[in-house]
């Protein structure tokens, strides 16, 4: 990516333990570079913080636990995000039922991924998107922004005369650039055809995004610059935004349900990303809510296939670029303790 090389990943497990019932699980990748987080800080925030506050409480109260962890603990969003996730498998497996429907029930039956596009020449790119669409992908993300315009534009006409007509191309710069280099590589862009541009510009910018999104109509999409709904309406009202892209480790199910339904009010679209690293643990969960959510027009990142080991029993399987929820009660799968022993850092 434009701010950081990622060879592994560090994440948190959560377990929930309900009295007489069961446990569920929760994840979040920890990335510094986008929350802040680190593993030492992660564990600290919920063995000190979030745990001694929850502790005692009704498992189904998940508003009421979503809206504790705010109280007691500003920031933090991937560490909350785990803990939320475990809450809503526990719910879920308490009940006997799949998440999707404790999140209201599926509107779709399965949710497309993308496959994730980084090398650094036209030739690594193209073989890179041949790779993916020989194992189904219908969407292709080519990372941009870590070099320079010229050589990015031959990198994205690399992806687009592979992918023909039927695949969806997206381009995330990660903040790479000005406002005015954004501009200048959509308007190089215009008859590609992408579906669209995500956070071309520094987080904070807001003014930025709104005068790159005035000057195509490709929808620019902002990702590390809105972790909720708030920001997502701040955008909205500023015109900096033709859909968003919330993940997980900014909100928890929770968040996501929020922010999501201001898009759907706004009628803009929405991508439910992972974070390449991510294990089937998160990737159920995600998936879960994929199949609920109303509206999903971009579909989602959904990752697992990027990690080279897996820390469940049974591993979430890539079916022709898409993703299916588990059919079990809660996500659907078990921790694999001996592959967690192996993972673990202990602190």
């Amino acid at each position: 990516m434009s701010i950081a090389t990622v060879p592994e990943r560090e994440c948190v497990v959560v377990e929930a333990m309900t009295d007489g019932g069961p446990t569920g699980l929760g994840e979040s990748v920890l990335a510094p570079y986008f929350t802040g987080e680190n593993v030492a800080g992660a564990m600290r925030a919920i063995n000190l913080v979030i745990a001694p506050a929850l502790v005692g409480s009704d498992v189904f109260d998940l508003a009421g636990a979503s809206m504790t962890m705010e109280r007691v603990l500003h920031g933090n969003a991937a560490a909350k995000a785990a803990v939320d996730g475990a809450l809503h498998d526990a719910a879920a497996r308490a009940l006997g039922i799949p998440l999707y429907i404790l999140l209201g029930g599926r509107v779709r039956n399965r949710v497309a991924s993308t496959w994730h596009v980084v090398g650094t020449s036209p030739q690594e790119v193209a073989d890179e998107t041949a790779a993916g669409l020989g194992m189904g992908f219908t969407a292709v993300k080519l990372k941009v922004g870590s070099q320079n315009l010229a050589l990015d534009l031959a990198r994205l006409d690399a992806v687009c005369r592979i992918v023909g007509s039927g695949v969806q191309v997206r381009v995330d710069a990660n903040q790479a650039w000005s406002p005015s280099q954004a501009i200048r590589f959509l308007e190089a862009t215009r008859d590609r055809d992408l579906q669209f541009l995500e956070q071309p510009v520094h987080r904070d910018d807001v003014a930025g995004m709104a005068r790159v999104a005035a000057s195509s109509s490709t929808p620019v999409a902002p990702d590390e610059g809105v972790y909720d709904a708030t920001g997502a309406l701040t955008y909205l009202r500023s015109e900096a935004a033709g859909g968003f892209v919330p993940k997980l480790i900014k909100g928890g199910i929770t968040g996501v349900r929020h922010l999501a339904a201001v898009a759907d009010a706004a009628n803009v679209g929405l991508h439910l990303a992972g974070m390449p690293g991510e294990s089937s643990i998160c990737a159920a969960a995600a998936t879960h809510l994929a199949v609920a959510l109303p509206r999903l027009p971009w579909d989602s990142g959904i990752s697992p296939h990027s990690i080279s080991s897996d820390l469940v029993q049974e591993p979430m399987v890539l079916i022709d670029g898409c993703y299916e929820p588990p059919t079990g009660p809660g996500i659907g799968v078990s921790l694999d303790r001996r592959s967690l022993a192996r993972a673990r850092i202990d602190l």
